[in-house]
């Protein structure tokens, strides 16, 4: 059996005072966010691959309270969203636990 993929657990602070708690992958992209800085990040800033869902993360995000800005960068084929924050995010706490969380589809034993 493959292993599972796990994602952090984070404890941030929004400017204003707000805290959330984010988990799965809108908790990787606050964190790619905070690390990215002025430089934002797209689909494809992402370790092991593109975020495929990075939009519906970064909604998550903003219902939150999170402050994030949408950019479109054209590119050979199309065009795509980078996203930077407009808000000051503080990470308290990031739990990098060995817990699967949902959605990860388990490879069927060979």
């Amino acid at each position: 059996m493959a292993a599972r993929r796990a994602f952090p657990k984070v404890l941030a602070r929004v400017a204003g005072g707000s805290l959330i708690n984010t988990t799965g992958r809108e908790a990787l992209t606050l964190l790619t966010l905070v690390e990215r800085g002025s430089k934002g990040v797209s689909g494809l800033d992402f370790p092991g691959g593109p975020a495929y869902r990075l939009g519906a993360y970064i909604f998550d995000l903003r219902s939150m309270g999170v402050g994030i800005r949408t950019e479109t960068e054209s590119h050979g084929i199309g065009s795509h969203g980078r996203y930077y924050l407009t808000t000051e995010v503080e990470i308290i706490s990031v739990d990098h636990g060995s817990t699967p969380t949902r959605g990860v589809i388990e490879e069927a034993r060979a």
